[in-house]
């Protein structure tokens, strides 16, 4: 608009100027052939005056242009540079581009964190398998080889009958050594009997392992849900109780499931020291772990919410639509 309202008012100065002098001093025709001469600079001046202004304001859409194709290579640290010639609106697209890619960065970031958190849990657990495989089965094995040479070698009835008992036990210790293991990598009472029956089990287990009391209730029992929904569930509520073990401070907790008309939810309470929400997704260790919870939730299309403060204990609250559910 300016650099319009400029051409329009040098063209009637200057124009003005030149047609009356020359009116005044040249002959006859000269006005009708300055008439074509102004029109034709007048048109060529806001030509180029309005080619020179769009090319600026517009310029910004070519770096957004750059920067988006530079995201569809792979590169998400590019980002759109501040024009300064640039449109407000256009300048108000630029902020939400980059906006977008610092989350979406730091998104990439936490799912890079958490799969290195993986691997490094994969790891520690086989190294503890084979730790716990080590010390208690195979030696409890090597026990079963030593004491069937003994039975082999028995001179009477007597000694065999105690060996043969000592065998019956070290099979028995063996075989829970090795069913306590299958049952922390999997609780097969999570596919044999439902989400219920696994929660409690894991609750009385969390409970004699902590000492923290773990009340577990139900305002409506759930039927039989899909084995993806379940496994998410009690995911959630085994990361959940595993916060309130290391940073609680708690001295019980609650768990609730309930099966609403439109609505599964699981929530896990505690009567811990509580922590404030942004400290706690500034701190690597359990922002990792609620970005898991929430990564878990999103798979089911589920939503996690978070409800703490110092002093009040906390509560996790899962909650996933009936349609997923059933």
């Amino acid at each position: 608009m300016i650099g319009n309202a400029g051409v329009v008012i040098c063209g009637a100065v200057v124009g003005t100027y030149i047609t009356a002098h020359t009116v005044r001093y040249e002959t006859a025709g000269t006005p009708l052939e300055l008439a074509f001469v102004f029109a034709a600079i007048g048109a060529l001046l806001s030509v180029a005056v309005n080619w020179v202004v769009l090319r600026l304001a517009l310029r910004p859409l070519d770096g957004i242009t750059r920067t988006i194709a530079e995201v569809r290579k792979g590169s998400l640290t590019a980002r759109a540079e501040r024009d300064p010639f640039s449109d407000p609106q256009i300048e108000t697209l630029r902020e939400t581009l980059n906006a977008m890619l610092d989350q979406l960065d730091e998104h990439g970031a936490r799912l890079r964190a958490l799969s290195s958190q993986i691997i490094k849990a994969q790891e520690e657990e086989r190294l503890r398998i084979a730790r716990e495989l080590h010390d208690e089965t195979a030696q409890a094995l090597a026990s079963l080889l030593v004491r069937q040479r003994v039975a082999e070698r028995s001179p009477d009835h007597e000694s065999l009958q105690r060996t043969m008992a000592d065998l019956r036990v070290l099979t028995s210790e063996a075989l829970e050594g090795v069913r306590r293991m299958a049952l922390e990598l999997r609780p097969t009472m999570l596919d044999d009997l439902g989400l219920v029956a696994a929660v409690e089990a894991f609750a009385r287990q969390f409970s004699h392992r902590t000492g923290i009391p773990v009340d577990v209730r139900m305002t409506r029992r759930p039927e039989r849900l899909p084995p993806e929904v379940e496994l998410v569930a009690f995911r959630v509520i085994q990361e959940a109780l595993s916060n309130v073990a290391r940073h609680s401070g708690a001295s019980r907790a609650e768990v609730r499931l309930g099966a609403g008309p439109g609505l599964f939810t699981v929530s896990v309470a505690d009567d811990g020291h509580g922590f404030e929400l942004e400290a706690a997704l500034d701190s690597r260790q359990r922002s990792l772990g609620l970005f898991g919870m929430h990564e878990r939730a999103s798979l089911v299309g589920g939503r996690l919410s978070l409800d703490s403060a110092p002093g009040r204990g906390t509560r996790v609250r899962l909650e996933i639509p009936a349609d997923v559910a059933a």
